[in-house]
């Protein structure tokens, strides 16, 4: 007994790998009908219905043995595309009953001309077909299924037959385009919704941009105020201490500009915003002059002609450099910091930003420690990327390779390793 089952299940385990490899089961068709636990359901329908509809075929119907596998079919597997494809399981059942009700003559007191499993196919395939086809499809079912109803049936019943299908036909038609209508309402609301949103965002990032604005735009400004009337209100201003006070508006007074640019983006569409140009490499002269002005010793070595540099790879360029400059007067100063924008492989630009080690004590100015993954995020925004790191004679560098190009699809960039350089803590350094 336990050899025989053993058999049984080794059949049953050969049979559904063949079932499983067999080139119908490959089709995509045929894997996605029987992906539907739905579909498995109406299967198992058909097929009790079919096995009621073979050996009861005899006793409505009178016809040779051979075909009564065939009309059984037509009787009941078609409910089994109920769900995955009601319209084709409907036109199917619909035409095969109205050809068994012209072909084949009914036995005895039948008053059908189509078996009850049949009938109630068409049922079920109707309301689906009502349900699931394109609107413009219930039209064409109803008046198709209500011809080959009222032929079926004895002609006492046709008009009860035909009144519940078109109350049918009514009220499914009602109801999908109550849900339609639903749903359109949910999109809409949806839609609402998210263009409100979009005006709270907007309008906070007004409030944001005015607010900094407020406070960035007066400190700026008092800065630029108190270094224009230091030889007024001071006494004994020398002419050098005068051209450094100049030295300090100037550079407040752009620093304000930059930030009124910046806070441009902020503000809600149809407000001022500055139009000056962004930076780039015809302004690495002045950013590097008021580096020399604040004490430090900065070489420029620039052999990139301007005019072949896109403006976007060479604003990433000039912040790098900023950026730079301002990490190496801060961290090592007293050192010296060499620049160099160079043309490189191909259509790339190196920059190379290299300071020595400190000689004096570093600047005691906190940082938010974003400065080095600030330009990282810009190098890889134009394709580029971006590398940091101590020199062995403990300085810092800052190494980035810019498209003078940006090209459209970013490139991943090489790891990068960042950290501290003269003797600093990661902390300290932006």
């Amino acid at each position: 007994m336990f050899g025989y089952r053993k058999k049984l299940r080794a059949v049953g385990a050969s049979s559904l790998e063949w079932a499983s490899t067999a080139p119908v089961a490959q089709d995509p068709a045929v894997r996605h009908y029987f992906s539907s636990r739905i579909n498995w359901l109406f299967l198992f329908v058909a097929l009790v219905m079919y096995s009621i509809a073979w050996p009861t075929l005899p006793i409505t119907h009178s016809m040779p043995v051979f075909v009564l596998p065939v009309v059984a079919a037509f009787a009941a597997l078609p409910i089994a595309l109920a769900w995955s494809a009601p319209l084709l399981g409907w036109a199917i059942s619909v035409v095969s009953a109205q050809l068994i009700g012209i072909v084949v003559p009914v036995r005895g007191t039948w008053e059908l001309t189509i078996q009850v499993t049949h009938l109630i196919e068409i049922l079920v395939l109707t309301f689906m077909a009502f349900l699931r086809c394109p609107l413009r499809w219930i039209p064409v079912v109803w008046i198709s299924t209500s011809i080959v109803m009222a032929f079926a049936v004895q002609p006492a019943a046709r008009v009860g037959w035909v009144f519940g299908i078109s109350v049918l036909a009514v009220v499914v038609a009602l109801l999908r385009g109550l849900m339609a209508s639903r749903r359109q309402l949910a999109a809409r609301t949806e839609q609402t919704e998210a263009a409100e949103a979009e005006a709270a965002v907007l309008q906070e990032r007004a409030r944001i941009a005015r607010d900094l604005h407020d406070v960035v735009a007066h400190r700026m400004s008092m800065v630029v105020v108190m270094s224009q009337t230091a030889r007024y209100r001071l006494p004994d201003v020398s002419p050098s201490a005068a051209a450094e006070f100049d030295a300090i508006a100037d550079a407040a007074r752009t620093s304000l500009d930059e930030v009124r640019q910046l806070l441009g983006v902020l503000r809600i569409e149809g407000s001022d915003a500055s139009a000056a140009p962004n930076p780039g490499l015809a302004e690495l002269d002045s950013l590097i002059t008021e580096t020399r002005r604040a004490g430090a010793e900065v070489l420029l070595a620039l052999t990139v002609d301007a005019d072949d540099v896109g403006e976007s790879a060479a604003l990433v360029i000039y912040r790098i450099v900023q950026e730079s400059l301002a990490n190496a007067t801060r961290h090592a100063p007293g050192g010296r910091v060499d620049v160099e924008v160079s043309r490189g492989e191909g259509d790339l630009v190196e920059v190379a930003v290299v300071n020595t080690a400190a000689t004096a004590e570093p600047l005691q100015i906190g940082g938010s420690g974003v400065g080095i993954p600030g330009m990282v995020d810009r190098a890889q925004a134009v394709g580029g990327s971006l590398v940091a790191a101590p020199t062995p004679a403990g300085g810092f560098a800052v190494r980035a390779r810019i498209p003078a190009a940006p090209r459209r699809e970013v490139v991943v960039p090489e790891t990068i390793e960042t950290s501290s350089g003269s003797g600093e803590p990661p902390s300290r350094r932006r």
